[in-house]
């Protein structure tokens, strides 16, 4: 079974990169994606053409178009290319079943791109490096880079991405039985796209199918149910869509320990072209065939899959195939090959439970990691929120100080006109007394004079000019109030 799931996981892997980053990988050249300008994107672009490229072609033609990838990235002039080929190369290595050369490649390739901390190239190549290590066997190793990965992750920002490395540790937790956990990180990892609103299609199948497995693996038929008919519900042209609605139906089927149907189920679909068959398929069909008294056709299956290489460090799994050739020993009364088979399963036991104690340990320091980022989160957090009210304060008292002294200048000012006013009431009561008023009395006087019928005409003329020169001295007053009225 984990063998199955660890070749899912990384075709589903490369699946998102794809979708994510290069929806057009068919149509768009590996040259137009290296033109672009902005390095990001570009670098996004060209792993997810690596990635789809390289991982789903056949073997026939994979080192063609590996060397053609290649030649692309070394004529160009884009940064970190020769990490770029290195990933290639490392691609390239773990589809021929050479861990250690894939593992030297990354290791290299992570070496060269730290210096520039391009941190999205970093979590590519850690998780890569993680998928590698499960495909050898190395979990505890795969939950270390897993947790270097998901240091560059949170550098990021990319809800995305997040989302896959919180799928991606599940499926180590899930592999090492630690269900519960791995629950959780896809409890996360939905959390995450619900949150974020992706509309990554892909990325909801996946949660649902690995929440099948967990649930199908604890034997919680109603919770399997209910994510076979989620998975059912999904409409799109999604990859591995098929392969997971029919896995899921099947495992109904052996929950129900309805062996006769489920045999010949499993046997049409790993015939079937549209099912990508992996070796989960074959192990649960070498079960069903135990349980369904088949024997020789369970011991069949159970050598072919002990003989594959892909096995060789993989305890949790060769742990229930021994059992098997154990107990069908036993049913032949060949007791010595039983006696055999047993003890081999009790050293994969033991190895399994080394492992997962070490895996547990990890989690155990991821967890720690968690709670240590989250605190820094929240103090961090906390210092913007404490500056962000030191700062509302200070504008507060700054305000309250301008609207004082604002309504202070008011009032002094109002205070000051007041003053003004009445300085230029009494200077105009002034003006109108000693000016106006005495002119306009020469004025009235003067005419009396004219009135006068005794005055000669020699007398009428000074009094003329008289009259005229008072006139001219009321005009002036009266211009001079208007301007003080102007003022």
């Amino acid at each position: 079974m984990l063998t199955a799931l660890r070749s899912i996981i990384l075709l589903l892997f490369t699946c998102f990169f794809s979708t994510a980053f290069s929806q057009s990988v068919s149509h768009d050249s590996l040259l137009s994606f290296i033109k672009l300008n902005n390095k990001d994107f570009r670098e996004q672009k060209i792993v997810g053409y690596i990635k789809a490229s390289i991982q789903d072609l056949p073997l026939k033609g994979l080192n063609q178009k590996k060397g053609s990838i290649v030649r692309s990235i070394t004529g160009s002039n884009i940064e970190n290319k020769q990490a770029l080929i290195l990933l290639t190369e490392a691609i390239y290595q773990k589809r021929l079943l050479n861990f250690e050369e894939a593992k030297k490649k990354l290791s290299k390739a992570i070496g060269q791109v730290q210096k520039d901390s391009d941190h999205f190239l970093l979590y590519t190549f850690f998780t890569y490096l993680a998928f590698t290590q499960t495909d050898e066997g190395n979990v505890i190793d795969a939950v270390y880079s897993y947790t270097l990965a998901k240091n560059e992750v949170q550098k990021l920002n990319n809800p995305f991405l997040e989302t896959l490395l919180c799928i991606n540790i599940s499926d180590i937790y899930y592999r090492s039985g630690l269900y519960s956990q791995s629950l959780v990180c896809l409890d996360d990892a939905m959390d995450l796209y619900t949150r974020r609103n992706m509309n990554q299609v892909n990325v909801l199948r996946l949660i649902y199918y690995n929440k099948a497995e967990n649930y199908f693996r604890t034997g919680n038929y109603d919770s399997l149910n209910v994510y076979h008919k989620k998975l059912s519900r999904l409409k799109n042209d999604i990859y591995q869509l098929y392969t997971s609605q029919k896995r899921t139906g099947y495992y109904l089927l052996l929950l129900k320990h309805n062996y006769k149907t489920a045999i010949p189920v499993i046997n049409t679909l790993v015939k079937d072209s549209l099912f990508i068959k992996v070796d989960i398929d074959e192990q649960y069909l070498a079960s069903a065939y135990f349980n369904n008294g088949q024997i020789d056709s369970a011991k069949y299956i159970i050598n072919n899959l002990l003989s594959r290489p892909s096995l060789v460090n993989h305890p949790e799994i060769k742990v229930h195939l021994y059992e098997m050739l154990g107990e069908i020993a036993g049913i032949k009364n060949d007791n010595k090959l039983a006696v055999y088979n047993l003890k081999l399963a009790l050293q994969q036991s033991k190895q399994n439970i080394n492992n997962l104690t070490q895996v547990g340990n990890i989690s155990s320091n991821m967890k720690i990691n968690d709670v240590q980022n989250l605190y820094n989160q929240n103090m961090l957090t906390y210092k913007k929120d404490q500056l962000r009210l030191r700062f509302i304060v200070a504008l507060a008292f700054l305000i309250v100080v301008i609207v004082t002294i604002f309504y202070r200048s008011n009032r002094q000012k109002r205070h000051y006109e007041k003053l003004l006013y009445a300085a230029k009431k009494h200077e105009l009561a002034t003006i109108n007394s000693h000016e106006v008023r005495n002119h306009l009395s020469n004025i009235l006087g003067l005419l009396d004079l004219m009135n006068d019928e005794d005055n000669k005409g020699s007398e009428l003329l000074k009094t003329k000019d008289y009259l005229q020169y008072s006139a001219e001295q009321l005009d002036k007053a009266l211009k001079n109030v208007s301007q003080k009225l102007s003022d």
